[in-house]
């Protein structure tokens, strides 16, 4: 009798964990295009607020935006500075986050889309930057050697994309171990690369000034940086 009594007690903790715990769920079209909506608001609402910022602000006046060529518009004359592009990139992490926790019913996805949110920014933040002063070391030490200047001014800003790529991806495992307690171990992912056409924009122009090519795709930056805030609010927390 004991035998079975420690049976049954063993079958029913296993049965009272198990029905505590939520089966992953994967997420629906219609929950998938929620968390595309509220990212677009977030990039489209930080666009905004740099229009109406700049030295000379635009109006956001439908008819006054319609009726502006797309040359002359804030979209086709904005500069994708550094600080733009953490701009747009939080607008677009903070709306991923805010779609995932709103069409994510299951509680236990929150956390995993707080600590892919680092991750995101993190790969936002890093490579701009190390392209941005590696670049101006590069010039530094270029004005300052008779021969060889041109070559190194070239390939700092290469050298800087790959470092802040690489440096980015440890930092933010890293911050998530120590705010989350957690240890992903996350790999740079193909997905991670829509975040770094702003920084190969950047980098080309470093290299090429008044390059007409970069210039043209860096319209397409607002897009590209969608992607960071859509594996945000897609996020879910792993099972065995």
């Amino acid at each position: 009798m004991v035998i079975s009594l420690n049976n049954n007690s063993k079958y029913f903790i296993k049965t009272s964990q198990s029905q505590n715990v939520e089966p992953k769920v994967k997420l629906s079209k219609n929950q998938k295009l929620g968390i595309q909506l509220t990212t677009a608001a977030g990039v489209l609402g930080s666009l905004a607020i740099l229009a109406k910022t700049s030295k000379n602000p635009y109006s956001l006046k439908i008819s006054k935006m319609v009726s502006t060529p797309f040359k002359d518009s804030f979209l086709g004359k904005i500069d994708y500075n550094v600080k733009n592009v953490l701009v747009v990139g939080a607008g677009s992490c903070l709306g991923g986050l805010f779609g995932g926790v709103l069409f994510d019913k299951n509680k236990n996805n929150r956390q995993a889309k707080l600590r892919e949110a680092l991750v995101q920014y993190t790969n936002i933040a890093m490579p701009i930057a190390t392209v941005h002063y590696m670049s101006k070391l590069g010039d530094i030490f270029a004005n300052k050697m008779l021969k060889g200047g041109n070559f190194l001014k070239a390939i700092a800003p290469i050298v800087g994309l790959g470092v802040g790529i690489v440096a980015g991806n440890r930092i933010s495992n890293k911050l998530n171990q120590l705010i989350f307690h957690k240890k992903d171990n996350r790999p740079v992912e193909l997905t991670d690369m829509s975040a770094h056409l702003d920084d190969i924009c950047m980098t080309s122009q470093y290299i090429v000034k008044d390059n007409i090519l970069t210039k043209s795709a860096s319209r397409f930056i607002p897009l590209a940086l969608m992607v960071a805030g859509c594996e945000i609010g897609k996020k879910q927390e792993k099972t065995n």
